[in-house]
């Protein structure tokens, strides 16, 4: 049946190419052959190079997604395991501890208490779920040595509180003593 359907015009082919001299079917072919080829680049091989480089970009945007996800990722893990070790609160040793008194605890010992001039504490809330705890405390007299192991004490306690702002000044009269003013901060939940 097949045979018989291409009968008809491979018979006309036949006698079409019969006609035609030797030099014009070479040339018949030839563009026959140019027309496949190019047939062939265009309409195959070049969309399948452009659909193949465009799934490597694709591929290589996406690894750079999944490590920016990644690291992404790991950070919110690192955040959520501070907020819930600030959420525990201090439950080590100075469990219960006021700011002030642990302030008060570390610097008796180290300054004195004749040297402690003032000890003003303050709170502020820092978003709906921590607040902040403030100690502004001011010495006068203080040597230059005694100054540092406090600022050490007070940088390494346990559970840690933080300088958030320090302010030095020598005495007229002896300047081998120092007038300080520190603020001292700590995170706690609500």
């Amino acid at each position: 049946m097949i045979q018989r359907l291409f009968a008809g015009p491979r018979a006309q082919l036949t006698e079409f190419l019969a006609g035609l001299s030797p030099r014009e079917r070479s040339m018949l072919y030839g563009a026959v052959g140019v027309t496949a080829v190019l047939i062939a680049w265009l309409g195959v091989y070049e969309p399948m190079t452009n659909t193949l480089a465009q799934l490597d970009q694709q591929i290589v945007g996406a690894r750079r997604d999944a490590a920016s996800v990644n690291a992404l990722a790991e950070r919110y893990r690192t955040l959520q395991r501070e907020v819930s070790d600030l959420e525990g609160g201090g439950s080590a040793a100075g469990a219960g501890a006021s700011l002030f008194s642990q302030l008060e605890s570390t610097t008796v010992p180290l300054v004195g208490r004749d040297r402690i001039v003032s000890m003003n504490p303050s709170s502020r809330a820092v978003g709906d779920r921590f607040e902040e705890d403030l100690v502004d405390m001011r010495l006068e007299g203080v040597p230059l040595r005694q100054v540092i192991e406090l600022l050490y004490t007070i940088e390494y306690k346990d559970p840690p509180m933080r300088l958030s702002r320090a302010s030095f000044k020598r005495e007229y009269k002896d300047p081998s003593l120092i007038d300080a003013t520190l603020v001292v901060a700590r995170l706690s939940p609500k």
